[in-house]
């Protein structure tokens, strides 16, 4: 009964993430399985029926408060779905046009080209399918209007999210329960956990989860499971399993072909050792490549071929691979972007002397990826519009065996506090992962992504989390507190003596947000300009007090008047008319709108300029200067 409870439970924050308008019913639903896990443990050791469940509601209550993007490959991956399901055919011309983009040039046989994968879309259907019928069903009840059934709406692309998710989770399930045995259920868990948090995976999970690269890792993880298991217990259905999961992760990444090296290994040491049967394997072998047939029939309706390389031929060449770029790189590097991986890396090499075939095959499968990832024209090893290296998503499972092993050497390094120390190091690594993310989807790294520059902008970010949490406890003195440990910059001291700020040379010191290109004219004074309908700097002050404050600006060409007013900390100070020569205007910001601390002083303009301008001017202002 618990178990039935704990997945009513899911179910219903599934929906939560499925349907915009019942975000709510993820927490119900967390809250409901979680009732139904505390309820069990009074009554029985816990079982998996009922903890799985809780996890899912867990990870869709967190997906309903994490906006996704569909970006990047998104359009290729969910064209197949969408054109299969509603248009009963592979030609995706329309799909990319609804969803804004402009189609390609045909193919020899008349189609849109596709150089993404098909699996995804199959793994993905019968959640796809699930929301089409409740849309369905709550139009014919409900709110016709709420939702289309086009494959297209909120609750479709939630499908998929779900889908996503779910697979992920099951993956991750099956590595903590392959690691249990290696080293024990504290370790499998905080190394599976660990290893996602702090990988590429987490993105692409929950931010763009349409993609193919979280289900990817969540079959890779089945995969581990099922190799584990047609080692520790060969019959012809272990076999069959494991030659399934290797054709369905092929079909979802083509590039995971290399881990026929992982299953050969395996296959040659049971054939030596008198455990398997040739028979099993030429099963396993057909049931692999059945699972791929998929694929060869979208690649002859689009292409007019059974097997081809999809991004044309060239585009792979093993003999110039770029292999140390892919993992060593400010430019989508797998170990500079996502450092805690490492350790998962030299915890492969840790578990060859455990276990030879299992760690090695591992540690050599991870090797291939990466020289195949490597293999690519220099222009696409980065992995294009991605986070991290989203093209190792199938050694992401790998790394969490690593990760397993180094843990469990710490276990008996650190006999006393076991897991603590590399949890709390894990942790850090997460925050950094998750602060990453955040700056990623701001677009301030879209390419190449400097250390220095990185850590300076998650100083910033941790700093401004800081300050928010410590305003909402003890106010102004609390957020004056947290300026003060973090820069304790302050104007009036040898941070700035004079109190001016030159546009023209101010750099990000002073600046936030509301300010536009600069421009040094001949026999005019050098200015940037300010964009409508505010533009912003920064004033750190030791101590408040009755603040003097002129801004030297002028009305842009496009503009015959403007109304300049000055804001402290989102509270008006004054108002001033903009002349279309040089002038200055004067201000009086009284001591009870300044904080001790950062403060924030804004330019604000009554006019807007004309739609038709690349940049809204309001204003072009060369200075403003303090007492």
């Amino acid at each position: 009964m618990s178990a039935f409870v704990a997945w009513l439970g899911a179910v219903m924050a599934a929906c939560g993430v499925v349907f915009p308008h019942l975000r709510g019913a993820a927490l119900g639903g967390l809250i409901l399985s979680a009732s139904a896990l505390a309820l069990a443990r009074r009554a029985k050791p816990l079982r998996a029926s009922t903890v799985l469940p809780v996890v899912l509601a867990a990870v869709y209550a967190i997906a309903v408060r994490c906006p996704r993007e569909f970006r990047a490959d998104s359009v290729s991956y969910f064209s197949y779905l969408r054109s299969v399901v509603y248009d009963r055919d592979l030609s995706f011309a329309n799909e990319w046009t609804d969803f804004g983009y402009s189609p390609d040039t045909p193919t020899e046989t008349g189609y849109q080209p596709n150089a993404q994968s098909v699996g995804p879309a199959i793994l993905w259907s019968p959640f796809y399918l699930a929301a089409h019928l409740a849309v369905r069903a709550a139009s014919l009840v409900v709110d016709s209007n709420r939702y289309l059934a086009d494959g297209y709406s909120a609750p479709y692309l939630g499908a998929v999210a779900v889908g996503t998710l779910t697979i992920g989770v099951l993956g991750a399930a099956a590595l903590a329960r392959v690691l249990s045995r290696y080293f024990g259920w504290p370790v499998a868990v905080v190394a599976v956990a660990g290893t996602i948090v702090t990988s590429p995976v987490l993105y692409y999970l929950f931010v763009v989860p349409t993609m193919a690269h979280g289900v990817s890792f969540g079959i890779g993880g089945l995969f581990v499971w099922s190799w584990e298991r047609a080692r520790r217990e060969p019959s012809l259905s272990s076999w069959l399993t494991l030659g399934g999961l290797l054709g369905l992760l092929t079909l979802s990444r083509w590039q995971a072909a290399v881990y026929v090296i992982w299953v050969g290994a395996l296959a040659a040491h049971d054939l030596v050792a008198r455990r398997t049967k040739s028979v099993w394997l030429l099963a396993a072998a057909g049931v692999a490549l059945s699972t791929f047939v998929p694929q060869v029939l979208a690649w002859k309706v689009l292409f007019g071929r059974f097997f081809l390389l999809p991004q044309g031929t060239g585009y792979l060449t093993p003999t110039s691979s770029y292999f140390f770029h892919a993992l060593f790189s400010a430019n989508h590097g797998l170990f500079t972007w996502t450092p805690a991986l490492i350790l998962g890396l030299v915890g492969l090499f840790v578990g060859l002397r455990r276990d030879l075939l299992f760690f090695g095959g591992a540690l050599a499968v991870f090797v291939a990826t990466a020289w195949v990832n490597g293999s690519v024209p220099p222009w696409d090893v980065d992995g294009g519009d991605a986070f991290g290296a989203r093209r190792f998503d199938i050694a992401v499972p790998l790394l969490a065996l690593g990760m397993g092993s180094a843990l469990g050497l710490s276990n008996r390094i650190l006999s006393r506090v076991p897991l603590l120390a590399p949890a709390g190091l894990l942790v850090v690594f997460a925050l950094w992962n998750v602060g990453f993310i955040k700056l990623f989807r701001a677009r301030k790294y879209e390419e190449m992504a400097p250390l220095a520059r990185v850590a300076g902008d998650q100083v910033q970010q941790l700093q401004a989390g800081v300050k928010t949490a410590a305003e909402r406890l003890f106010g102004a003195a609390g957020a004056a507190w947290v300026y003060r440990f973090f820069s304790a910059e302050y104007f009036y001291t040898i941070f700035n003596r004079s109190g001016t700020i030159d546009l023209w040379q101010a750099d990000e010191r002073y600046l936030l947000d509301g300010w536009g290109s600069r421009s040094r004219r001949i026999a005019r004074p050098p200015f940037r300009r300010a964009l409508y309908p505010e533009a912003c700097v920064r004033i750190p002050l030791e101590e408040p007090f009755d603040l003097r404050v002129e801004v030297q600006a002028r009305l842009p060409e496009h503009l015959s008047q403007q109304t300049l007013s000055l804001a402290a900390n989102g509270r008006i100070a004054g108002t001033a008319e903009l002349a279309s020569d040089w002038s200055s205007a004067f201000f009086l910001v009284p001591e009870a709108l300044l904080m001790p601390g950062e403060n924030r002083l804004c330019l604000g303009f009554s006019k807007a300029p004309p739609p038709h301008l690349e940049e809204p001017v309001a204003a072009e202002v060369t200075r403003i200067q303090l007492p």
